[in-house]
């Protein structure tokens, strides 16, 4: 009897686990219930995202991977955009490129004989 109750609940946790497995391949949907008011520190976003719709919104993205939705008429707003735009900027100016194979150093030998 022991054995058919835990055969049928790992047969449940499986089908939940299948379940799980199936809802996460529904693309994600950003929707913004209410807009953030109070600024948010620079040095606390990672990232950020604008969305259009029915509420217009900026989505920061922390460091911490929370989502806040703010207005993007707002001050701070459009100031952490410009600043966020500014380190991704300089960011990828600072990458450094391989040398090409021109540019490489070669060494040929040259034998006299004589």
């Amino acid at each position: 009897m022991r054995l058919l109750i835990l055969a049928i609940l790992a047969i449940c946790c499986l089908g939940a686990y299948i379940v799980e497995g199936v809802g996460s391949e529904v693309p994600d949907r950003s929707v913004c219930v209410s807009l953030h008011t109070r600024p948010l520190p620079v040095q606390k976003i990672k990232s950020y995202t604008i969305k259009e719709g029915s509420m217009k919104a900026v989505i920061f993205i922390t460091k911490r991977g929370l989502k806040i939705c703010a207005d993007p008429q707002a001050k701070w707003v459009k100031s952490a955009v410009r600043s966020m735009d500014k380190k991704s900027t300089t960011r990828r100016n600072m990458v450094q490129t391989e040398p090409t194979g021109a540019q490489q150093s070669t060494n040929t030998a040259v034998t006299l004989t004589g």
